[in-house]
């Protein structure tokens, strides 16, 4: 019998680390609101027949700080050619997943870091005081039902959310702060 699960982001608090410095004091942040979709029996995930709503708070480096589309089917189109294959003519396919999206957040930093003034350095501390401001370049996406990594969701008029950080980046607004 095959079995098909859900996928989904990651996100939620590290077991490992402390809330770093710049991330205290964030609304959302050390709190979270959560849908249990699936309980385990005997090791094996089961999916629940009524999903629990919970929320609550956590210690821990709260992840992830950004998002972007990794969905790997509303992703990015990319053309691939098999590598055994060299006769083949290729074909397009959709992509996503932090294999797109990581190169994309590299690409953009040394965007950036050629139009500035000088080196961006480590990003964390600042995008979190330029999420805090009245321009800020994120937009939290707060929805409860329309976001979610399969667990955590959004907490509606938060600046943090578990599942998708402090949003999605407008990088020309970014671009702006770094160099303001």
């Amino acid at each position: 019998m095959i079995q098909s699960y859900f996928s989904g982001g990651g996100g939620g608090f590290s077991k490992y680390n402390g809330v770093p410095k710049y991330q205290a004091g964030v609304s959302g942040v050390g709190t979270y609101d959560a849908t249990k979709l699936w309980t385990f029996k005997k090791g094996q995930p089961t999916l629940l027949k009524k999903p629990q709503t919970i929320s609550g708070k956590r210690s821990g480096r709260n992840v992830p700080d950004i998002s972007a589309n990794a969905d790997p089917f509303t992703g990015y189109s990319m053309f691939i050619t098999p590598k055994k294959n060299s006769g083949s003519k290729g074909e397009w396919e959709v992509s996503g997943g932090t294999s797109v999206v990581a190169p994309q957040m590299a690409a953009a930093s040394v965007l950036m870091a050629d139009n500035s003034v000088g080196r961006l350095g480590f990003w964390n501390p600042q995008i979190y005081r330029f999420a805090r401001s009245s321009d800020s370049p994120f937009t939290p996406l707060d929805s409860r039902s329309n976001n979610t990594n399969l667990y955590y969701t959004g907490q509606p008029g938060k600046l943090y959310n578990q599942a998708t950080g402090l949003g999605t980046v407008n990088f020309t607004k970014l671009e702006k702060a770094f160099n303001g």
